[in-house]
C-alpha cells in the first residue's frame, strides 16, 4: 500500500472518486454474462482466479455494450493506473521536447502511459504538478524541477512512490538522480573557444537562479584560468534563457564596448538571439564573432551558420529514468546498469573561427 505520507502532497483523489465507480455499467456486465459484479470486477483488474468461460463471456459482454471501466476507480481497487507522471519544465521547449520523447517511447513500449504537466521554473507551478501527478495516482514519476528547495525533493524521494530526478543533483540522494556534469559541458566549450585562439569570451547565462547556472559559469571561469585569461565580470551577461534573452544578453555585451570575438551561451536558444542579434546589427558570424552554444537541440543545426554546441544528452536521460521507475514498479522490466551521471561533448559545426588561421 501507498504510505500515508502522500497525504502531504495532496493525495486525496480516493474520497472524490469513490462516487464515480460505475455500478450500474458494471451491474449490466455482470447480468449480460451470468456472472456476479465481483466476478467483472477481477476480469477488470486482470485476476487470474476466473475461469477462462466466464472470462469470455464478461469480455464478450463489454465489448458488445462498449463498456469502459473508469480508470481512476481501477486505480483505487488496484493501486495501480499503469501511467507514469513526467514533470518537465516548459511544455513548447524543444530541449524539454526530447526529454519527454525519451521517456514516452519507454514507457509506451512497456504498455503504460505518460501524463505530462509543466512547472515553467516556478515553485508554486511545480508543487501543485507533482499534486496533480500523484492525485492522478500516478505509479512513479520523473522530475525535472529547478525551483523547489532541495529539502522539499527530498520530502517527496521518501514517499512511496518511485521518483527519479532528472538534470540535478540532491546530495545524499545521488542513486534517485539522473544528472549531467554541467560545469564539464561549459568547460569544454569555453576550452574549444581558447583553442581556437579567443581570449577575449563573453558569457551569456540564465537569470534563473539553478544549479545548473551556476555550474556553467563555473564551467567557463575554469577553462580561462587553465589558459591564464582573466575573469571579467563585465563579459558575463545574465538575461531569461531564451532566444529574446539570447538577443538582450549578445546587445548588452556589444554594448560595454569589450572587443568580445566569442560568445558561449548557456544554451541553444540565447545563443539563436545572439546569432539574430550580431546579424541583424551587421556583424558577420563567425568571421567577426564566434558563438558555442549548449543542448544541441534542433535549433541548432537549422542555424545560419549551423551552431557548434555542446550535446546535452536530455532524451536518453530521459529514458534511462524511465527504465529505472519501470524495473522498481515491476522486476520485469530490466534492471539499469550504468552510471546516472552523464558526461556531454563538444559538437563542431561552424559558428566558431580559429583566429590563429586569420590574417595579422
Amino acid at each position: 500500500m501507498r504510505n500515508v505520507r502522500n497525504d502531504h502532497f495532496g493525495i486525496s483523489i480516493a474520497h472524490r472518486c469513490i462516487g464515480n465507480l460505475n455500478l450500474a455499467n458494471i451491474k449490466d456486465v455482470a447480468k449480460a454474462a451470468g456472472v456476479s459484479v465481483s466476478t467483472v470486477s477481477r476480469v477488470i483488474n486482470n485476476s487470474a482466479s476466473v475461469v477462462p468461460e466466464k472470462r469470455q463471456a464478461v469480455l464478450a459482454a463489454m465489448e458488445a455494450m462498449q463498456y469502459r471501466p473508469n480508470t481512476l476507480a481501477r486505480a483505487l481497487v488496484s493501486n495501480r493506473s499503469d501511467c507514469i507522471g513526467l514533470l518537465v519544465g516548459e511544455i513548447d521547449s524543444p530541449f524539454f521536447a526530447q526529454l519527454m520523447a525519451g521517456v514516452h517511447r519507454i514507457v509506451l513500449d512497456s504498455g503504460k502511459h505518460v501524463i505530462v504537466t509543466a512547472g515553467y521554473h516556478n515553485p508554486d507551478h511545480e508543487r501543485e504538478s507533482i499534486r496533480f501527478l500523484l492525485d492522478r495516482r500516478c505509479d512513479a514519476l520523473v522530475v525535472h524541477s529547478k525551483a523547489l528547495s532541495d529539502d522539499e525533493l527530498i520530502e517527496l524521494l521518501t514517499l512511496d512512490t518511485p521518483i527519479i530526478i532528472v538534470n540535478r543533483l540532491i546530495p545524499g540522494f545521488e542513486h534517485r538522480c539522473v544528472f549531467l556534469d554541467n560545469e564539464y559541458g561549459a568547460y569544454l566549450a569555453t576550452r574549444h573557444l581558447l583553442v581556437k585562439g579567443h581570449r577575449n569570451i563573453a558569457y551569456i547565462g540564465t537569470n534563473i537562479a539553478i544549479e545548473d547556472g551556476a555550474d556553467r559559469v563555473h564551467g567557463y571561469r575554469r577553462a580561462l584560468e587553465e589558459f591564464g585569461v582573466g575573469f571579467d565580470e563585465r563579459k558575463l551577461v545574465k538575461a531569461f534563457p531564451d532566444e529574446e534573452g539570447g538577443h538582450y544578453a549578445m546587445a548588452e555585451v556589444l554594448s560595454r564596448n569589450l572587443g568580445v570575438t566569442a560568445v558561449f551561451s548557456y544554451n541553444d536558444a540565447m545563443a539563436a538571439g545572439a546569432i539574430t542579434m550580431l546579424q541583424d546589427s551587421g556583424h558577420r558570424v563567425p568571421e567577426e564573432i564566434s558563438v558555442v552554444g549548449f543542448d544541441d537541440v534542433i535549433l541548432a543545426r537549422l542555424l545560419n551558420p549551423r551552431l557548434t554546441t555542446i550535446r546535452y544528452p536530455v532524451h536518453e536521460m530521459g529514458a534511462l529514468a524511465a527504465r529505472i521507475v519501470l524495473h522498481e514498479l515491476d522486476a520485469k522490466f530490466p534492471q539499469v546498469e550504468q552510471p546516472l551521471r552523464f558526461t556531454p561533448r563538444l559538437i563542431e559545426r561552424q559558428s566558431v573561427r580559429d583566429v590563429k588561421l586569420m590574417p595579422a
